[in-house]
């Protein structure tokens, strides 16, 4: 009995697909209470499963690129004993945040050195649970709007132009479809469903699961995700271009790119023209005989990219950022621990916060900079910075020489699709809480694609001592880039 539970808690896999899901549903609504709850269990069991990785495994040596995670680490738990206070709240925040970025680090990126660990798998339930879950809440939030004739209760499913379907928040809503319609891509691989052991997926569910999701994500408010979904598709057709070319030049590459580029900015702009014009028919729709309220009419028809200048309090990026970049010039080298941050905002001279922020938790929770790659500077300092960076950059030196080497044959495969998620989520992270300090769907989501990335990366042949050389504008590269 004792030998069961041991290799139940030992089961890596089960509680990557466990963490992930609960998260999922702590963005959906009448269930998220629920969900964190027993997310706060899992969280206790990540760490300890972080530990054994760490102190019985040794996976610190073994991680690709470990010394600059494990230097990481080091560098933000002095960032927190720099940073101790009499707020005792913020402290525990800080030690908690530690945890997390140690089961980003260890369970979740390091799954490639589980022996027999079935990636493919796992990519494969994740991606089908994220898509049907998702398309579920999705749908059942199109139901209410329609049959409720957008009159709503206190959790607003639809509230004048803003549709969260049945989501806690449009941006959960957003980044749900987003999500969902890239991972209903990677299900139309036809060797990854085979070397998953899976049976196919249905054309007509995808289809139709895509179609209903992206009406949500022109229905919602989020720019982020709909940006998101763009890039990715972008990314993926130059992967797709450069796939059939058997010679690569720098003149051949940038010009693509050029292309893409344009074509991208492009892609941006009609996506949010149909989203306006979507939005204003549909509450053109619920208004009744008085018509469409000119103040909806005028905030949905003006509204651009993002709303920096009329959003108030703890959501306005243009806000956070200057009051971002004050906290930060006051502690640079080390930063002022997440738990700390609220408190630092203020004091630079941010904004009052919502009025729903109660208790001194609630305050560092929901306290963000909305841009990950800023939170990581503010945060962890120009050191943890630096680390964490050379630590992205070198992963990427490691991914994507490995589709250099096999781009000919990988187009059946799910590795470009999380090549080019990657490359899209770097373009998110610009103005949403991503990457790394904090306990959500939106981060854990990146760090299991980068888990399963290096995985296969390493599947492909991709070996640290590794001699092989490839051609890159007619010059040979070798495979060890570090």
């Amino acid at each position: 009995m004792l030998k069961k539970l041991k290799l139940l808690f030992l089961d890596t896999s089960l509680f990557r697909v466990s963490y992930i899901m609960f998260l999922f549903f702590s963005m959906v609504m009448y269930i998220e209470k629920v969900a964190i709850w027993v997310q706060y269990g899992l969280f206790v069991w990540g760490f300890f499963l972080s530990l054994y990785s760490v102190i019985v495994r040794k996976s610190y040596k073994r991680l690709y690129f470990g010394i600059w995670l494990m230097a990481f680490l080091l560098s933000f738990t002095m960032t927190i004993v720099f940073n101790i206070s009499s707020n005792l709240t913020a402290l525990l925040y800080n030690i908690g945040m530690l945890i997390n970025v140690s089961i980003c680090f260890f369970v979740f990126y390091g799954m490639y050195l589980e022996k027999g660990v079935p990636f493919r798998w796992e990519l494969y339930l994740t991606a089908r649970l994220i898509v049907y879950l998702a398309t579920l809440f999705t749908f059942i939030g199109l139901i209410l709007m329609l049959f409720t004739h957008g009159r709503y209760d206190a959790y607003m499913y639809y509230k004048g132009e803003v549709f969260k379907g049945f989501f806690t928040n449009p941006n959960y809503q957003g980044y749900a479809s987003a999500i969902s319609i890239i991972f209903c891509h990677m299900l139309t691989k036809p060797n990854f469903v085979v070397n998953s052991g899976q049976k196919r997926v249905s054309r007509i569910i995808l289809v139709s699961c895509v179609v209903l999701n992206m009406i949500a994500l022109l229905l919602c408010d989020s720019t982020a995700s709909l940006v998101l979904l763009v890039v990715y598709a972008a990314v993926f057709v130059i992967i797709k271009l450069f796939s059939m070319i058997e010679e690569l030049t720098v003149k051949k590459m940038l010009s693509r790119v050029a292309m893409l580029i344009v074509a991208g900015v492009v892609m941006v702009a009609l996506m949010i023209f149909m989203r306006t014009s979507f939005r204003l028919g549909v509450v053109s729709l619920f208004s009744g005989e008085g018509g469409v309220d000119p103040e909806i009419y005028n905030k949905i028809s003006s509204q651009g990219a993002f709303k920096f200048l009329e959003d108030s309090g703890l959501t306005s990026r243009v806000s956070l950022w200057q009051s971002g970049i004050k906290v930060f010039l006051s502690n640079p080298i080390l930063g002022v621990g997440k738990g700390n941050l609220y408190d630092c905002m203020i004091a630079a001279g941010c904004k009052s916060p919502c009025p729903t922020f109660y208790g001194k938790y609630d305050r560092i929770l929901f306290s963000d900079l909305h841009n990950g790659y800023l939170m990581i500077l503010v945060t962890a300092g120009i050191i943890g910075f630096l680390l964490f960076m050379t630590f992205i950059v070198r992963v990427l030196r490691m991914t994507v020489p490995v589709w250099f080497v096999h781009r000919r044959i990988m187009m059946y495969s799910a590795y470009p699709c999380l090549l080019a998620f990657m490359f899209a989520y770097f373009v998110y992270a610009l103005v949403e809480k991503t990457i790394l300090f904090d306990v959500s769907f939106l981060v854990i989501s990146f760090w299991t694609v980068l888990g399963y990335l290096a995985c296969y990366a390493i599947d492909f042949g991709y070996d640290r001592r590794g001699r092989t050389k490839f051609k890159v504008f007619g010059k040979s590269i070798r495979k060890r880039l570090y």
